[in-house]
């Protein structure tokens, strides 16, 4: 249940927040539900835009969104970076001096199929049983957490490699094909795609990396995927099995989703091809899993596989 502006008055001296019923459910015009809250000491609430009660399985909680304005930083620096986001391989990023990294979304994927799996396994007559509706909140938890830990670290990225704007893709019309109807990429490919939360990610980096000065540009990703970002020649078949890309024209050979980000980048830079660009660091980026121990991400060689 969601309450916006209109429907909020809040107290600050005495702490207390009245939530309006609304017409449907009001019995008099001065009918409202008073709600008192508690905050840390280095917590200030003001300009708030929107109030949630949220059932935790438990209790209901009263999630407030207040308006905050952040001090913008300097940039740190004038390089370029050049985002393309997936759903197996969930972000590859490019930077200006050849350097590469993958982010791998396996942790979501693994998570998805066990609680949706849990859900459907506690599924009532009557409709979601309490444990199926814990596990699709914790689903949700889980991927916001995700999320929010991805783009943290991106923008950590970013600043350690002196990146002053960010390249990404814009894909907000990928679930629509040429005529504008919805895309069927078949029973499995249609769950794959519905799913991915492309633009949630997108926003969270933005505001992200606005905080330390860090434009991101939303750029059109038409064929970026196809083009070989070191000579520059155009071909369906250039991606071959296990995510690698290999350009029969220069001979080129480096992972599809870092050459797709790369070729990105350039939408920003408008920096021609380059035939040094195919190298070791291209061909085997970086990869990055996510520890869900420290809810942190690290290279795939550091992160312990105990549970």
């Amino acid at each position: 249940m969601t309450w916006k502006q209109n429907g909020i008055k809040h107290d600050s001296t005495n702490n207390r927040i009245r939530l309006s019923k609304g017409f449907n459910l009001k019995t008099h015009r001065s009918d409202f539900i008073l709600c008192e809250y508690n905050t840390r000491p280095d917590v200030t609430v003001e300009n708030i835009q929107q109030v949630r009660a949220v059932w935790n399985g438990d209790e209901w909680e009263l999630h407030l969104v207040c308006k905050v304005e952040i001090s913008v930083k300097d940039a740190p620096g004038n390089n370029t970076a050049g985002i393309d986001l997936g759903i197996k391989n969930y972000l590859a990023i490019a930077y200006g001096d050849g350097e590469a990294e993958l982010y791998l979304g396996n942790v979501l994927k693994q998570d998805k199929h066990y609680f949706t799996r849990d859900e459907y396994d506690t599924e009532g007559q009557n409709g979601p049983s309490r444990r199926a509706l814990r596990a699709r909140q914790k689903l949700s938890r889980r991927k916001e957490h995700f999320l929010h830990a991805l783009a943290k670290h991106t923008v950590e990225q970013c600043i350690d490699h002196e990146v002053g704007r960010i390249a990404i893709g814009e894909l907000s019309e990928i679930r629509e094909d040429e005529n504008g109807d919805s895309r069927n990429w078949g029973k499995r490919g249609n769950k794959k795609l519905h799913g991915w939360e492309f633009d949630r990610f997108t926003n969270l980096l933005e505001y992200k990396a606005e905080e330390h000065g860090i434009l991101v540009d939303r750029v059109d990703e038409e064929n970026t995927s196809k083009t070989c970002s070191c000579c520059g020649w155009k071909r369906d078949s250039h991606r071959v099995e296990r995510g690698l890309y290999v350009c029969e024209s220069c001979g080129a050979t480096m992972n599809a989703d870092v050459n797709g980000a790369v070729n990105i980048r350039r939408k920003i830079t408008q920096n021609p091809p380059t035939e040094d660009m195919s190298n070791g660091r291209l061909a085997r980026p970086v990869a990055y899993l996510f520890d869900q121990t420290s809810g942190r991400f690290a290279p795939s060689e550091q992160v312990g596989c105990e549970p």
